[in-house]
């Protein structure tokens, strides 16, 4: 009897199983496959656009026309000649002033010399360059001024917010140390300084960190690192950004993740630091400020000087703030690099 009733269950699961379970897998599996694929095809489309929007956003903002060069120091009645020069390491071709400095007894002196440097999508012949340069001018310190590569009337090149650039600043230096004199009979400077606004007085951060002949700088609005500028000000939406930071680097080499001042201001001292900048500042966060100087403290015997000026806009403290901008600038040079020790003074 147990034998039947055995083989009367095993007869029975056998005609049970094939019914629930195996046409339910058959009709599944098609549809899984489909989804599959479907989600295959949107994750490449979604991945292609994305690499496209990334790689179209880089080429673009790397090729921005430059600024025409329309004005020249001889609008302020001041003597000025132009140069050319080569940057440090790659030798792209730089074109710029050099303007004498105008001693009280108007004399001419190239004895103090300060390299001047513009900002993104700026020349040497902006307002604020030009008029800053042409105010240091009237108070005896001679000025280099130039445009950065890609821009003014410099040699096109990518925009590196400073990666590059810095080669620029430091071909100042060499032109100063050892090429043409624009003024043989004024000799070649004593000492060299440094003023720079936004990715100018960034740029001059890193190239200092190489060249110890830049023995004071004033940074005007200056980041403390590029990438999260960027962020916050919404130069490349946000979604975008690791997309296009990685085909810049890929397309041109340029590394925005290394672009960071905050890094190297420390090894900087004992050179003395003037850090500017306004408090209204809608490109460069405020807070970029505190952050280059309690850097810069850190460095041994470190000198540095903070002016925050209420209510300037981006690089906007000189038209705020207008002589007294001028009479700070000019205090923290004489103090820093001493004075002028010319035999015309």
């Amino acid at each position: 009897m147990l034998i039947p009733g055995f083989l009367q269950s095993e007869k029975k699961s056998a005609q049970v199983a094939p019914t629930v379970v195996l046409p339910r897998s058959r009709h599944m599996a098609p549809r899984q496959r489909r989804f599959i694929v479907i989600l295959l095809i949107l994750s490449a489309v979604l991945m292609f656009g994305y690499s496209a929007i990334s790689l179209y956003t880089a080429m673009i903002v790397e090729s921005q026309p430059a600024v025409p060069v329309t004005q020249t120091p001889a609008a302020f009645g001041l003597h000025y000649r132009d140069v050319t020069f080569s940057s440090r390491i790659d030798h792209v071709r730089l074109r710029g002033w050099f303007i004498p400095g105008v001693l009280p007894n108007g004399h001419l002196t190239a004895n103090r010399t300060l390299i001047v440097v513009h900002g993104t999508g700026s020349n040497r012949a902006s307002p604020l360059v030009l008029g800053v340069s042409a105010a240091l001018a009237r108070k005896g310190f001679a000025v280099l001024a130039f445009d950065m590569r890609g821009m003014g009337q410099s040699d096109p090149a990518p925009l590196s917010e400073g990666y590059f650039e810095q080669r620029d600043v430091l071909g100042a230096v060499d032109f100063l140390r050892s090429g043409a004199l624009p003024y043989p009979a004024l000799g070649r400077p004593r000492i060299i300084g440094a003023w720079g606004d936004s990715m100018g007085a960034a740029t001059i951060l890193l190239a200092a960190s190489h060249e110890p002949a830049i023995r004071a700088i004033v940074s005007d609005s200056g980041f403390a690192a590029i990438v999260p500028v960027l962020q916050s000000d919404h130069t490349i939406s946000g979604i975008f950004l690791p997309g296009v930071l990685l085909a810049v680097r890929l397309l041109y080499g340029i590394n925005y993740a290394a672009v960071r001042p905050v890094d190297v201001v420390a090894r900087l001292a004992p050179r003395p630091l003037f850090f500017i900048q306004g408090t209204a500042d809608s490109v460069v966060p405020p807070a970029n400020l505190s952050l280059l100087a309690k850097a810069a403290e850190t460095g041994p015997h470190a000198h540095v000087q903070v002016w925050q000026v209420k209510g300037a806009d981006h690089v906007a403290s000189f038209q705020v703030m207008g002589a007294i901008y001028i009479q700070r600038v000019v205090a923290f040079f004489t103090q820093a690099l001493g004075p002028d020790t010319s035999t015309a003074a």
